[in-house]
């Protein structure tokens, strides 16, 4: 039994809190004691459901290890979750006061992130002495942080080009759960709240927008626009936070053909998803989205509704026109002729729905993929500790 901390680089408004609030849980439910930090204790993940682990903000890891674990004991494992700069100077100052074995978990090309937000090209903050948000990677401290650590985990397999060749990796996926996330009807009541009549075609996006993929999820409000321009009433149905502009300078456009909830109940989403026709994940394959997994893909596909999803990320191991319908490039115009081929062909979609959710069972699947977790962590934290035996063996 271990004492593991994960250390999160936002508090569980972020989509990455549903990845860590998971592996935890399951990591509690396989005997160890588990806690989460986060530099802000604004939303600190009650809407998730039960906790079976403990949370305390940064700065109040002072040492006092009771108010994490229930033994008393520092952390023997922490797990970084992104490399991102509050992360890394919050486990610079645990190494200060205790000895653990460090994880590093990438789920981002944090270059290309940077660049978005600092509009300026990687290179150049290479050459520059600046400081960057707390809330993104630093251009040189993020490659020593990953470098530093005894084993690295990563949502997607092409992110292991920033990860020196001799540290042990894991491509880890989340997963969606299933008490929550299965095939159900839609909810007729709940249509009739949002004013969607019956007949029309639902697209739904459960997700925030930000400079890096502000672009895509403008193209399916295109796509929605477009349909119901060309006589099939559509109707997107969104979820999540804006963080920048994306619609353009007349945003009515986007907003009449939009159903606009905001920022709602995690465990409110399923019901959202359930009045979907189609459920798509906008982009193509570029330096962006071959890195990711989108998180909502895991829910997408666990709802049994055909999925969209562009050859890359997950649309790479995702079998075209059996487990997902995949396509080089889902921008509107993609969007627009996938759903229409869907309706003109039931069988089609019926059979995509079921492959998604096979789909889902074999890769976004929460027990297998914490069990994979926690065969890693054991490699190598076994491994350190026969380096360590075998470094401090006095010889004659």
């Amino acid at each position: 039994m271990s004492n593991i901390l994960f250390a999160l680089y936002h508090d569980f408004g972020a989509n990455s809190a549903v990845h860590v609030h998971n592996f935890a849980n399951r990591l509690a439910a396989l005997g160890h004691f588990t806690a989460v930090a986060i530099p802000e204790d604004k939303d600190t993940g009650a809407s998730l459901g039960p906790q079976n682990y403990s949370v305390l903000r940064f700065d109040r890891v002072d040492g006092e290890w009771s108010r994490l674990f229930p033994d008393g004991r520092p952390p023997d494992i922490v797990h970084a979750w992104t490399p991102r700069e509050n992360v890394r100077l919050f486990c610079e100052k645990l190494g200060s006061f205790c000895d653990f074995t460090l994880f590093v978990h990438l789920e981002d090309n944090e270059e290309l992130i940077l660049e978005a937000n600092l509009g300026m090209p990687f290179e150049k903050l290479l050459r520059l002495r600046l400081e960057t948000p707390p809330n993104l990677s630093h251009p040189r401290n993020y490659r020593a942080f990953i470098a530093s650590a005894a084993g690295v985990t990563m949502i997607m397999d092409r992110l292991e080009r920033f990860v020196p060749a001799e540290i042990p990796q894991l491509v880890l996926w989340p997963a969606a759960d299933e008490k929550l996330f299965y095939p159900r009807p839609r909810d007729a009541a709940l249509l009739e709240r949002l004013g969607i009549a019956e007949g029309t075609v639902v697209l739904c996006y459960t997700g925030n927008v930000h400079s890096a993929n502000a672009r895509d999820v403008r193209s399916l409000y295109l796509a929605a626009a477009i349909l119901d321009r060309e006589g099939i009433p559509t109707r997107l149905v969104r979820t999540g936070r804006d963080f920048c502009p994306f619609l353009g300078p007349d945003e009515e456009w986007g907003r009449w053909i939009s159903i606009e909830l905001g920022r709602i109940p995690y465990r409110e989403i399923p019901a959202i998803l359930a009045l979907a026709d189609v459920l798509v994940q906008p982009g193509a394959d570029n330096t962006f989205n071959e890195y990711r997994l989108p998180g909502k893909l895991p829910e997408f596909f666990a709802m049994g509704r055909p999925v969209i999803v562009p050859r890359s990320n997950v649309g790479r191991f995702a079998r075209h026109g059996e487990e997902a319908w995949v396509i080089d490039k889902v921008d509107a115009l993609g969007i627009v002729e996938a759903v229409l081929q869907l309706r003109r062909n039931k069988e089609l979609s019926e059979r995509l729905g079921e492959g998604a959710v096979a789909f889902a069972g074999k890769h976004f699947n929460w027990e297998k993929n914490a069990g994979e977790l926690n065969a890693f962590y054991d490699r190598i934290v076994e491994r350190r500790k026969e380096h360590v035996d075998v470094s401090t063996t006095a010889f004659p």
